[in-house]
């Protein structure tokens, strides 16, 4: 029996059985009560997962990413090891592939590890389970910071940037460029940065008086497939849009993709503005116009975060307002937004 095979009998999360296993944490008495009473019925001994959150080894950290193939991830990792390495700590990756299910096993996974502390970026906001396992691995006294997503209605130190603002000022720039008909591929629903992005693109219609069209607004998923299907059905409008405002690095691929593969010209057939900058493209000299931010710094403020938990002795998962860190944006004009 495991922990997970109690959680499911007794209809609570893995992370309040752990509470109740390591005495960490607040757990309904009737709530403990039960689970006390099925461990006893099965003979259940705690293993190392459960008594390790109270004996953490601070020279390993756990970093947690939707995808870690992405290369904006990648480099925010560059940033994160930098650090670890200067202060002797290894790492631990997990990877969720923005499955919220891979996220709760993985989290389980960073507690029997005996992880110091753990840098995440969450799937979703609104995951009750993850929250609840953040929570426990906070009350146990090891440290979780965010970076670029958040999770609602839960105060942890984290580091982002001002997605909406810098969507918004990303569209205008398309908007002064001369264009109305303008579409967004959007985030995930899900993701907080996502639909403040969206929120940002319609705050510039709005401020230039432009109507908003429904069709122009289509669902992504920050993953290339999904965004080169979204760019065939918004070139497939009887009144195509003049240019599109792509929500993720990933995003923009699908679309350049879609552009490549039917000889689209950008500018001639459609203009393009995207949200953090490829790499590769400039490698090439692939003159793409981006939201841009310093991804690596983004890493390293995480760490530095991380770090000061670690090294301060008095932090036992302390409750209030945490510590925000936003990193500057910057738009980038290379010539995709304007219309030939």
């Amino acid at each position: 029996m495991t922990i997970r095979d109690i959680a499911k009998i007794v209809g609570v999360s893995s992370a309040t059985v752990s509470r109740v296993i390591n005495e960490s944490g607040y757990v309904k008495e009737e709530t403990k009560n039960r689970i006390l009473q099925v461990i006893e019925e099965n003979n259940y001994v705690p293993s190392a997962v459960a008594r390790s959150l109270s004996t953490s080894d601070t020279s390993s950290i756990g970093v947690m990413v939707p995808d870690i193939t992405n290369e904006f991830f990648s480099s925010m990792i560059g940033g994160i090891a930098e650090l670890a390495d200067q202060n002797g700590l290894s790492i631990l990756f997990f990877d969720s592939r923005e499955s919220q299910e891979r996220e709760h096993h993985f989290l389980m996974e960073a507690q029997s590890r005996r992880l110091g502390g753990l840098i995440i970026t969450p799937v979703s906001e609104w995951d009750g389970e993850t929250c609840q396992n953040l929570m426990q691995l906070e009350d146990a006294g090891i440290p979780v910071v965010l970076v670029d997503r958040d999770i609602r209605d839960f105060k942890l130190d984290g580091v982002f940037v001002d997605n909406f603002q810098s969507a918004y000022e990303g569209v205008e720039a398309l908007i002064l460029a001369g264009h109305k008909d303008i579409a967004i591929i959007t985030g995930p629903d899900t993701s907080l940065p996502g639909r403040n992005r969206l929120k940002g693109y319609l705050k510039a219609l709005e401020a230039y008086r432009i109507p908003v069209n429904k069709e122009y607004i289509l669902s992504g998923d920050f993953m290339v497939e999904r965004a080169y299907e979204r760019t065939r059905q918004l070139l497939a409008l009887s009144k195509p849009p003049t240019a599109i405002f792509t929500s993720n690095n990933n995003t923009t691929l699908g679309a350049l993709k879609y552009f490549t593969e039917h000889k689209l010209k950008i500018g001639r057939d459609v203009s393009i503005l995207g949200f953090d900058q490829i790499e590769t493209l400039k490698v090439i000299d692939y003159r793409l116009s981006t939201v841009e931010r310093d991804v690596r710094m983004q890493g390293r403020e995480a760490m530095k975060l991380l770090l000061k938990k670690l090294k301060d002795k008095r932090y036992k998962g302390q409750k209030g307002v945490r510590k925000r860190i936003y990193v500057p944006y910057q738009i980038v004009l290379r010539g995709s937004e304007l219309m030939e």
